[in-house]
C-alpha cells in the first residue's frame, strides 16, 4: 500500500458504496440502520492499534477505506472522517491505498498524516464530497448535533471503542440491509487481516489503478460476447432486476442475480412482447441461465401476444375472478374490515392540504379501478364505473398534539368497513401542529392489490409535487377491460384448471395446529399480531442455499415453514395457501386493480425426509401453482362441496413473501415516516407474511386471537427461525433433526379419534357456532314443511331442475355463488327475510336454510299463502303436461 494517504485537493472518482437501486431525483435520506458488533470491532481496533503503535482511529479509517476501495477495484477512495483528535468536525479526505506496501508501513504513514490531514490550513478546500462517513469516539446521534453535513451522507459507520459500541446508518432509498451488513463484515475482515498479517497489504490493488480503471474494465472479463438474443434478454433482465447490463453474462443465473417469482412474471411478459413468443414463469424456472433461456427463445414458435380488447362502456359489468373471491369472503363475514388496505404516515414539515386533495382527486380520475362501485343485483354482484368526482378526503385538526385522540381516529379510519356501493377508498389528513401531520389512506382490496398500492402512493407523491395535474396520456387499459378479457381466458382454460387442481382442492386436509390453540378457543375474527425479523446473516444463507439448489428464497422459506408445520401437527400431507400476482399480460403490469389469486400449495412429507428433498418437492409445488394460478376461488368452493368436503374451500394457513415494490410516500417539504397499522379482523386462521423493508426482512404473523395463544405463537416463530438456521446450514438434516428432540410436541395423529379440522379459522370465514346450532334440523312441523316447500321451489327455479330435496347439496345441484345470490334475493323479495349468503354457501341444503330462517325469523305471515300459490302453479303445470301427453297419444 502506498504512502500517499491524505490528498484533500481532488475528489475521488468513486466515493460511496455502490447503491442497490438508482438514486432518487430528490434525495430524502430515509434513515435505516443495521446492528454492528461493537465489542468485536473494539477488540480488533485495540489489538491492531497496539500491534502497530498507531491511533485506533487510524486503523478504522484504513479498514473502511480499504473495504470501500475494494468494491470499486481501485486503489484510492474518499471518506468523510469525523474525528475527536482535534476539534470535533467532519472532513472529506481522499485516501490512496494503491501499491503493495505492507500494513506496517502503510499504517505508520497514515497515522502520521492524519493529524495534519484533519487540520486543514485556512482557505484550503477539502476533497470532493464522499458518500461514506466513518465517525470515531461518539455515536452518530451526537455527531448529528455537531455536524449538519452528516445528514446527507449515504452511509455512516460510527465506532466508539471505549464504550464498545458501533452502528451503521444508511439511506434506505439506496441500500438494502443485507448489502450494508455485508459491507460492515468486509470492514471487520480487513481488521482481521491487519491483526493477523502485518506483512500483507491492506488492499492488494496495483498502484497504477486510476480513477477510470473500473469503468474501463469489463464487468465479466474473459466471457464470450453475447449473441443478439442474449443481448436483448440481458437488457430485459437488467431493467427488471435494476442492475447494469454489464453485470449480466451468458452464464448469469436470473435467480442468483436477485430474481424471484414476481420479477420472473415481469420478465416473462416483456420477453413475450420483445420476441413475439409465449413465455411463462415456468419457462424461466426451467431455463434460469441467460444462454439457456436465449436458446429456448430462439427455438420457440412465434406467438403474438394479443392485446386486451376494450370492453363496452356504460352499464353494469360482472366482477372479475379475483374480485368475486373477495366479495364471497366479505359475504361470509359481513361488517368485518379484513380486506381493508391501510397506510398511515406521520409527516414532519410543511403540508398543503389543498394540494393533497387535488392530487387524490387526480389519482381517482386517472385510475378506473378507484371509481368502481360494487352492488348486488338479482343476478349477483356487479360493478359500474362512477363519474369522475372528488375523492373521499377529510381534514381534521387535533391541536396539542393529542396522541390518544389521534390513535382513536386512526383506529376508526382503518377499521371502518366500506360500503362498496359508494367508495372503496378513503383518506384523512390530521393537523397536529404547523409542522406535524398524520395521513391515513385506506383502500379496499376489491379495487387494489399490494402490487398496485406502491404505484398509487408513488403517483400520489408525484401529483402532489406537480400541483395535482398530470398530462393526458391517452386511452389506457381499464380494469373492466381486464375483467372481460380474463373471463374469456378462463372460459377456455377452466376445464384444464379443474382437472389439475381437483386433487389439491378436494382431498386437502386442514393443518392441525391445536398445539397453538387457546384452552378456550372461540370462533371470532379478532386478529392478533406477532412481528419478528429474519437476521440478515440468516437471510444471506437462505439466498445462498437457493442459488446452490436452483430455488428462490421463497421456496427455501416455504420449505422451512412446511417443516415447522410437520413438527407441530405430525401430519405428512400439508396444504398452505399463498398469493400469486395474477398479472399474465404485458398490459397488466402497471394497471391498478385487484388481480391477486390465492392458490393452495399441497406438499407431501415422509418420515426421515432430508430437508434437501423437501426443498425439491416445495420447488415443484410452487412452480406448478404459478403455472396454473388462474383457478378461481368460487370454482374451488364448488369442487369441494360437490365431492363432499366440508368447511372452507381454502386452507386456513397462509404463507407469503411480499416481493412487490416498497410503498414510499414522498411529499416535497415534509418527511414521511410510515407507521405500522393493521385491521382488527383476521382474514385467515394463521397468516405468515415476510417482507423486505428498509430495516431488514420483517415477518408478521396474523392470527385469530380468539383461537390462537399469543405466547405459543411467539414460540412457534422462535422454532421457525431455529429450524431455518439449522436446515440452510445442513440441508441433509432429516425431519427428526430439524428441531431439538421433544420440541414441539405434535398431537398424536395415529391413535384415538381424528383431530377435527380448524373450521372456525378456515379461510375467509364460516358460520359462527351459534348459527350452526340454529341451523340444525328441527322436528318436522307444518311450518317447517311449508318453508321447505317454498325454498325448494325457489331453488328448483334458479337451478333449472324439476325438483329439489330438502337434503340435496346446493353445489351438487350445479349451484355457484351467483346462483346463491339470486336465491338470497328471491327469499328476501318473496318472504321478506334477509339471509346471510354464508348460510347458503357453507351449509348448502334446503333443510339447513329453512332451519336458519325459522330460528331467526319467527313471523312469516305470508308463508302459507305462498305455499298455496306454489301448489296451484304445480297443479297447473301437471295438468298442462297431461294434456300434452294426451294430445301426443291421439
Amino acid at each position: 500500500m502506498s504512502a500517499s494517504l491524505i490528498q484533500p485537493r481532488q475528489p475521488a472518482a468513486h466515493a460511496t458504496l455502490p447503491p442497490d437501486r438508482p438514486r432518487p431525483p430528490v434525495p430524502q435520506f430515509r434513515r435505516a440502520s443495521v446492528s454492528v458488533d461493537g465489542a468485536a470491532f473494539a477488540e480488533c481496533l485495540a489489538e491492531v492499534s497496539a500491534r502497530y503503535g498507531v491511533e485506533a482511529q487510524t486503523v478504522a479509517v484504513a479498514a473502511v477505506a480499504a473495504a470501500l476501495a475494494a468494491r470499486h477495484r481501485r486503489g484510492r477512495t474518499a471518506l468523510a472522517v469525523g474525528t475527536l483528535l482535534g476539534p470535533a468536525r467532519l472532513l472529506d479526505v481522499e485516501v490512496d491505498l494503491g501499491g503493495r506496501a505492507a500494513a506496517t508501513v502503510t499504517l505508520g504513514r497514515l497515522d502520521a498524516e492524519l493529524e495534519t490531514g484533519l487540520e486543514p490550513e485556512a482557505g484550503q478546500e477539502s476533497a470532493g464530497r464522499s458518500g461514506v462517513a466513518v465517525l470515531f469516539g461518539r455515536p452518530a446521534e451526537e455527531w448529528r448535533r455537531i455536524e449538519p453535513q452528516l445528514a446527507d451522507r449515504d452511509l455512516v459507520l460510527s465506532l466508539d471503542p471505549d464504550r464498545k459500541e458501533a452502528g451503521c446508518e444508511f439511506d434506505s432509498d439506496l441500500y438494502d440491509p443485507a448489502g450494508v451488513t455485508a459491507f460492515c463484515e468486509d470492514v471487520r475482515q480487513v481488521l482481521a487481516v491487519l491483526r493477523d498479517s502485518p506483512d500483507l497489504p491492506v488492499l492488494d490493488v496495483e498502484e497504477s489503478a486510476g480513477p477510470d480503471a473500473a469503468e474501463a474494465a469489463p464487468a465479466t472479463p474473459g466471457l464470450p460476447e453475447l449473441t443478439a438474443t442474449e443481448d436483448l434478454l440481458a437488457g430485459v433482465w437488467a431493467e427488471v432486476l435494476d442492475v447494469s447490463p454489464a453485470e449480466i453474462g451468458a452464464g448469469s443465473d436470473f435467480f442468483a442475480l436477485g430474481g424471484h417469482s414476481l420479477l420472473a412474471a415481469r420478465v416473462a411478459m416483456r420477453v413475450g412482447t420483445v420476441f413475439s413468443v409465449e413465455v411463462t414463469v415456468e419457462d424461466l424456472f426451467h431455463h434460469p441461465v441467460l444462454s439457456a433461456l436465449a436458446d429456448w427463445v430462439d427455438r420457440a414458435s412465434p406467438a403474438t401476444v394479443r392485446p386486451i380488447p376494450t370492453a363496452p362502456t356504460g352499464g353494469a359489468h360482472p366482477l372479475s375472478s379475483a374480485q368475486t373471491g373477495i366479495w364471497l369472503a366479505e359475504q361470509l363475514n359481513p361488517g368485518a374490515a379484513q380486506y381493508n388496505f391501510p397506510l398511515y404516515w406521520r409527516l414532519r414539515g410543511t403540508v398543503d392540504p389543498e394540494a393533497l386533495r387535488r392530487a387524490l382527486d387526480e389519482l381517482v380520475r386517472r385510475h378506473e379501478a378507484l371509481r368502481l362501485r360494487i352492488t348486488e343485483s338479482d343476478g349477483g354482484p356487479v360493478q359500474t364505473v362512477a363519474p369522475v368526482s372528488a375523492a373521499p378526503f377529510e381534514t381534521v385538526e387535533l391541536p396539542g398534539p393529542d396522541e390518544a385522540a389521534l390513535a382513536a381516529l386512526v383506529e376508526h379510519t382503518v377499521n371502518a368497513p366500506f360500503d362498496l356501493a359508494g367508495n372503496a377508498l378513503r383518506a384523512v389528513l390530521v393537523r397536529l401542529a404547523d409542522d406535524d401531520w398524520a395521513f391515513v389512506l385506506v383502500v379496499h382490496h376489491i379495487v387494489c392489490d399490494q402490487w398496485s398500492l406502491a404505484h398509487l402512493v408513488d403517483e400520489l407523491g408525484s401529483l402532489y409535487a406537480g400541483g395535482g395535474t398530470s398530462p393526458d396520456d391517452g386511452p389506457r387499459t381499464g380494469y373492466l377491460d381486464y375483467a372481460a378479457w380474463h373471463r374469456d381466458v378462463l372460459a377456455e382454460r377452466l376445464p384444464a384448471l379443474q382437472d389439475h387442481w381437483r386433487e389439491s382442492v378436494v382431498g386437502a386436509p386442514e393443518v392441525d395446529l391445536t398445539a397453538l390453540h387457546l384452552s378456550d378457543a372461540g370462533p371470532g375474527l379478532r386478529s392478533g399480531c406477532h412481528r419478528f425479523e429474519i437476521p440478515a446473516g440468516l437471510l444471506g444463507e437462505v439466498e445462498a442455499l437457493g442459488r446452490r439448489s436452483g430455488t428462490t428464497p421463497f421456496m427455501v422459506l416455504y420449505a422451512g415453514f412446511l417443516g415447522l408445520l410437520h413438527r407441530y401437527s405430525g401430519q405428512h400431507d400439508l396444504t398452505v395457501g399463498t398469493s400469486v400476482a395474477g398479472r399474465s399480460h404485458p398490459q397488466l403490469e402497471a394497471l391498478v386493480g385487484s388481480f391477486v389469486n390465492l392458490v393452495q400449495l399441497r406438499t407431501g412429507l415422509a418420515d426421515g425426509l432430508p430437508f434437501r428433498e423437501l426443498l425439491d418437492r416445495a420447488r415443484t409445488t410452487v412452480i406448478d401453482a404459478y403455472v396454473h394460478q388462474d383457478y378461481p376461488l368460487e370454482t374451488a368452493l364448488r369442487e369441494r362441496r360437490v365431492h363432499g368436503a366440508q368447511g372452507s374451500p381454502l386452507t386456513s394457513v397462509i404463507f407469503e413473501l411480499l416481493n412487490v415494490d416498497p410503498v414510499r410516500l414522498t411529499l416535497p417539504g415534509a418527511a414521511a415516516e410510515e407507521v405500522p397499522v393493521r385491521v382488527r379482523s383476521a382474514k385467515f386462521g394463521l397468516m405468515v407474511t415476510l417482507e423486505s423493508t428498509t430495516s431488514g426482512t420483517i415477518g408478521n404473523v396474523e392470527y385469530r386471537a380468539d383461537r390462537y395463544d399469543a405466547a405459543r405463537i411467539a414460540r412457534f416463530v422462535e422454532h421457525y427461525l431455529s429450524l431455518l438456521a439449522a436446515v440452510v446450514r445442513d440441508p441433509e438434516l432429516r425431519a427428526d433433526q430439524w428441531l431439538p428432540a421433544g420440541e414441539p410436541v405434535a398431537p398424536d395423529q395415529t391413535a384415538g379419534e381424528p383431530v377435527a379440522p380448524d373450521q372456525t379459522a378456515a379461510g375467509p370465514g364460516t358460520v359462527p357456532q351459534q348459527e350452526q346450532a340454529a341451523a340444525e334440523p328441527a322436528p318436522a312441523s307444518s311450518r317447517r314443511a311449508a318453508l321447505e316447500t317454498v325454498l325448494a321451489d325457489i331453488w328448483a327455479d334458479e337451478l333449472g331442475v324439476d325438483a329439489v330435496g330438502a337434503d340435496q347439496d346446493f353445489f351438487a345441484l350445479g349451484g355457484y355463488s351467483l346462483t346463491a345470490t339470486r336465491i338470497v334475493a328471491r327469499v328476501r323479495r318473496e318472504l321478506s327475510v334477509t339471509v346471510p349468503l354464508r348460510v347458503l354457501l357453507v351449509d348448502g341444503t334446503v333443510a339447513a336454510l329453512a332451519a336458519y330462517i325459522e330460528a331467526h325469523e319467527p313471523d312469516l305471515p305470508g308463508l302459507h299463502r305462498t305455499v298455496r300459490v306454489i301448489r296451484l302453479a304445480r297443479a297447473d303445470v301437471h295438468r298442462q303436461r297431461q294434456r300434452q301427453t294426451a294430445d301426443q297419444e291421439s
